[in-house]
């Protein structure tokens, strides 16, 4: 299992040639929330970041992005936008804030990660599409080929087709996937397929029911404070709670999925997780096949996951 997985990691290195490494990094729109998969994906970009050699001078996420940061952002840097899975119509608050970046930041580069791409509506897909096309040097990456489609010629002359994020963290010295028995993971929001209440060995249904009762507190704690540093343009260590809390929370994460053999989900990073683990992994798609058009894309070659 570990060529396909080393051969995605190294694919990432193609980003270098749009995200300059002497150039100081902007990181924006880093995820503030209890979904797992878009915290594999920030970690993955800071794993990039650190490993070639990134000057990261500001990170914000969008209710954190202050007015003081937005004027203190360095004429020569890039401005980095997460990726993951929000880019369209199904999630508004994260593409208007990708909207309002790309209006405000006319003269700096931009490079969103790789984003999978779904729009319900035309019109709102028309209407992104003019804002990002305003910006002569826009760089858009999408993680299969539907999304390549979905975009082309539409939002940028520059679109790419790269893995996930997450693909960074995977180290050449492949963990073992020793295990038994079966963890099941199941979507419980808009994108949900999974029966209601389908649970496997594991014991959980979705990402939050690995989230203990005093982890979620302590986790709205951390989101009040990054919505208090949006209010009052102060720097209140936000993002430093918050990478602190997700370290701690993707190594309890790791220890629940570690004992067990094969995952079964419908969630893009349960899929990935899992792979990462060195696990079997058995996927159900979303709502409009994410899952299988990712797989299609960057697994085939994966002898260790497949369709249910």
């Amino acid at each position: 299992m570990n060529a396909p997985m080393n051969e995605l990691k190294h694919k990432l290195a193609a980003i270098t040639r749009y995200l300059p490494p002497e150039r100081p990094v902007v990181y924006l729109d880093y995820p503030v929330h209890l979904n797992f998969g878009d915290i594999l994906i920030m970690r993955g970009t800071e794993r990039f970041f650190a490993d070639y050699g990134y000057r990261v001078v500001e990170r914000a996420g969008y209710m954190n992005f202050t007015a003081s940061a937005r004027r203190a952002v360095p004429a020569e840097a890039v401005i980095v936008l997460h990726g993951g899975g929000n880019f369209g119509d199904l999630y508004p608050v994260h593409q208007h804030f990708r909207e309002a970046v790309v209006r405000q930041f006319p003269q700096h580069p931009i490079v969103l990660m790789p984003q999978t791409v779904h729009f319900q509506s035309e019109r709102a897909k028309e209407l992104s599409a003019a804002i990002f096309r305003q910006h002569r040097n826009l760089v858009l990456m999408v993680r299969d080929q539907r999304s390549l489609e979905a975009v082309a010629d539409r939002f940028s002359p520059q679109v790419l087709l790269m893995p996930d994020m997450a693909h960074q963290l995977w180290d050449d010295e492949a963990p073992s996937g020793l295990g038994a028995g079966r963890v099941e993971l199941w979507r419980a929001d808009i994108e949900a397929t999974a029966p209601a209440g389908a649970a496997g060995e594991g014991g959980a249904v979705d990402w939050m029911d690995f989230v203990p009762v005093w982890q979620r507190r302590l986790f709205g704690l951390i989101l009040r404070l990054h919505r208090l540093e949006g209010e009052t343009d102060m720097r209140l260590g936000a993002w430093q709670a918050w990478y602190a809390y997700c370290e701690r929370l993707t190594a309890r994460m790791q220890a629940h999925f570690e004992p067990y053999g094969e995952v079964r989900t419908n969630r893009l990073h349960g899929m990935i997780f899992g792979a990462l683990l060195g696990k079997k992994v058995v996927f159900d798609d979303n709502s409009y096949g994410k899952l299988g058009h990712y797989a299609g894309q960057w697994f085939e070659r994966h002898p260790g996951i497949r369709a249910s």
